[in-house]
């Protein structure tokens, strides 16, 4: 009897490699989390969508044997480095990337769970929420004359569903998006100063430091 055997389906990840030699810096399973190792690491390029299984034994040895290979972008596999070439900043710079690749990511979880609640699930909603923000500021600005507002049909839908006068409904149209914004504007405090100090960090108890200051600020 013919039996399927469904074959193995290898674990994709990104890599951080070495403009020079080509070595492994770093792995990540986000584009995200790369390209901002990529910038925080000099004389680095990432590649994206990698399937190769090589991965499990790599991740299985741990960031400072990551210099004991290297990317070959032409064939899209992984060789041995030679190891008359590996140093041992070569395998600090490949601990301390991991250490930013964890906190990269934790950061981007958290911040994007705190950007959450501005997020409504409907498609096309920041569209109409950008659009009903700027009537309900036409309207404020002719003083709230209807015949110099021109149209102004989601302020005049949003009075009718809530009860509101034209007035109250644009007041309070404002007064949520200025909410939003101010929200917006802190996690984007939060997010700017982290991603600096990640970038700027070079060893590991920095980003210790940095990954405790964000759990009591963000979390």
């Amino acid at each position: 009897m013919n039996t399927f055997v469904e074959p193995l389906q290898l674990e994709r990840h990104c890599a951080v490699v070495d403009a020079g030699n080509s070595t492994l810096v770093a792995l990540a399973p986000e584009i995200p989390t790369v390209v901002h190792l990529r910038d925080s690491l000099m004389d680095t390029h990432y590649f994206v969508d990698i399937e190769s299984p090589d991965l499990v034994e790599i991740k299985a040895a741990g960031p400072r044997m990551y210099p004991e290979w290297s990317w070959d972008p032409r064939n899209r596999v992984f060789t041995r480095t030679n190891p008359a070439i590996i140093t041992e900043q070569m395998r600090e710079r490949a601990v301390l990337a991991a250490k930013k690749g964890e906190i990269i990511s934790r950061a981007t979880y958290l911040i994007n769970r705190s950007r959450d609640k501005l997020n409504t699930g409907f498609l096309f909603q920041p569209s109409i929420y950008g659009k009903k923000q700027r009537q309900a500021r036409i309207l404020k600005t002719s003083g709230f004359d209807l015949k110099r507002a021109g149209s102004i049909h989601y302020v005049v839908q949003y009075a009718e569903e809530s009860g509101m006068s034209l007035r109250e409904a644009a007041e309070d149209i404002l007064f949520q998006a200025q909410l939003c914004d101010e929200h917006l504007l802190k996690t984007e405090k939060v997010r700017l100063s982290l991603f600096g100090k990640i970038k700027r960090a070079r060893t590991p108890e920095e980003l210790d430091d940095i990954m405790e200051r964000l759990q009591r600020e963000v979390v």
